[in-house]
């Protein structure tokens, strides 16, 4: 895990654990080659510092092509001359002389040669708390009981008033052995949907939304369908498969030609007895490749 709350590291960052972005922005440099060093230079430096998020191929590009030059305070031309403001001011003409810190060529070809390395970019380490894991998991783990019956891990009472003598759940070694064999699972987390603007993906790309459910129990976050429906259709137009839980089909979606299959009938062990929503729905982009079987009434 990487912590870095500097954006332009954290683009540098990105850059080395992701190897199509630091392709891309090396064929970025590459096409800047052409242009008069100096230019060049000052353009790129007038828009700014480094931006992240969003993580832009082009950012990554600016940001080193600007950090390259930034060693000899001036720009350096694609062949290796290394451009000197004479002593009569930074208007008179740029002479030329060797240099030792980079091209634009040898910078793109830094970024071909950078490792890919597996990693996870938090912009702060004080958000990332193992106590505050282990302490969530422990509270879980002595709250839902597998039999749906919510029981105090020393003893106290479970639903149906019964007095426990100890914890159905998972004890402590337990749950510390569920968490040293988790698999480790490569992944982005973000805190917000609608910041995310995906690119054009591959076949084979599902995205799976569980919003909160209209009209039913409350949830922490407000992400009101009217918000999230943008949302899905941004990931259907990228080209990934979506599905969508919700308590009834989506009418907006089904409109646009989606497909629902209803799946609480395959619920396994504990039952939703807590929330007044009852039934479950998966409204999705595409047909569903297989549709649980439906009991039928007898009268």
């Amino acid at each position: 895990m990487w912590c870095e709350p500097d954006a332009g590291v954290r683009l540098l960052l990105h850059a080395y654990r992701d190897r199509e972005l630091a392709t891309a922005a090396a064929n970025i440099i590459r096409k800047w080659k052409d242009e008069e060093p100096r230019a060049l230079w000052e353009r790129l430096r007038a828009e700014g510092p480094p931006v992240c998020p969003p993580v832009d191929a082009r950012e990554v590009a600016r940001l080193l092509t600007i950090m390259r030059w930034a060693y000899a305070n001036v720009p350096i031309g694609h062949n290796g001359e290394r451009f000197t403001i004479p002593a009569n001011g930074p208007d008179a003409p740029l002479t030329f002389g060797a240099n030792n810190f980079g091209t634009t060529e040898t910078t793109a070809t830094g970024l071909d040669k950078a490792p890919t390395l597996p990693a996870t970019i938090a912009d702060d380490a004080r958000k990332v708390d193992p106590r505050e894991v282990a302490r969530l998991v422990l509270c879980q783990g002595w709250t839902m009981q597998p039999r749906g019956v919510f029981r105090h891990p020393f003893g106290g009472f479970s639903q149906s008033g019964k007095r426990g003598n100890g914890c159905d759940g998972l004890t402590r070694a337990g749950m510390m052995t569920r968490l040293t064999e988790a698999p480790t699972l490569p992944a982005t987390i973000a805190d917000d949907a609608r910041a995310i603007d995906p690119p054009q993906l591959p076949p084979g790309v599902v995205v799976y939304i569980d919003p909160p459910y209209q009209d039913t129990t409350g949830y922490a976050h407000a992400f009101p369908r009217s918000e999230w429906i943008p949302v899905v259709r941004r990931w259907q137009a990228a080209g990934a498969m979506v599905v969508v839980s919700e308590a009834e089909p989506i009418p907006e979606l089904m409109a646009d030609g989606w497909h629902a299959v209803r799946i609480d009938g395959e619920r396994k062990g504990q039952k939703r007895t807590f929330s007044k929503q009852q039934a479950e729905w998966l409204t999705m982009s595409e047909p569903p490749a297989w549709k649980p079987s439906v009991q039928l009434g007898l009268w």
